[in-house]
């Protein structure tokens, strides 16, 4: 009896590429390439110019994988803004608080600040000419803003209390006016092209912040708890 053929085994071309599987190195890679990528256009071209061709090709991959992660370049800037902001609120919540020496500790927060809105300033730039057009974009922003804001006035509070800032500050706005002149200062220096020794505008805006909050005069008295509405206030 004849023996039944055997059907000849298929042998896979020696240049066949082996598969990728969804835990493939080279995957896991792809987003990281393309927010470094973006992150150098963005500073380089600016919001408005930087084109989603020029990322896939700063990041060295084909011009049609962005769209594999991304649907526009709002959603890629918005995720470029979100390291960003993750970075700048990574400073310890300590750092400005209501401690035996808050001068030191607000040197300390002062220097922090400065250097990391440098390290980002083009982009929180773009971010501040962007913010209206997405939502997004807003909120990462007022994150940004009112997360240093918060805990000013919580500091300037507690100093109140303490006796050791001037009683007569409105804490919200005088956490506004401090935080605003650093933040115009910095992009100043880092976006507008003014030449400021790193050292010298920190020590300047220290030496502001604490005679502006009168920490370095000596105890003042604490300040009083505004009265109830339709409670006349207490004599002195």
């Amino acid at each position: 009896m004849a023996r039944p053929r055997q059907a000849p085994r298929e042998t896979p071309p020696a240049s066949a590429p082996a598969r990728r599987t969804r835990n493939d190195p080279r995957r896991e890679q792809t987003p990281k390439k393309l927010m470094a990528a973006a992150r150098v256009v963005f500073e380089r071209d600016g919001f408005y110019n930087a084109r989603l061709s020029d990322i896939t090709a700063e990041a060295n991959l084909a011009a049609g994988t962005l769209y594999n992660y991304y649907r526009s370049k709002h959603d890629l800037f918005h995720d470029v803004m979100k390291e960003v902001v993750a970075e700048i609120t990574a400073i310890a919540p300590g750092h400005v608080s209501g401690q035996v020496d808050p001068v030191r500790r607000l040197e300390e927060v002062n220097r922090v600040y400065v250097q990391a809105f440098r390290r980002n300033a083009r982009l929180l730039n773009l971010l501040y000419q962007a913010r209206d057009d997405d939502q997004r974009l807003r909120d990462e922003w007022d994150q940004i803003a009112s997360y240093f804001q918060d805990k000013v006035v919580a500091a300037i509070r507690s100093w109140q209390a303490a006796g050791l800032a001037y009683p007569d500050l409105d804490p919200l706005h005088t956490a506004h006016a401090l935080t605003f002149m650093v933040e115009r200062l910095v992009m100043a220096w880092s976006y507008d092209g003014v030449d400021y020794d790193e050292e010298t505008l920190i020590d300047t805006v220290n030496k502001i912040w604490v005679r502006a909050l009168g920490l370095s005069t000596g105890p003042h008295s604490p300040a009083r708890p505004a009265p109830a509405a339709g409670t006349a206030a207490a004599s002195p």
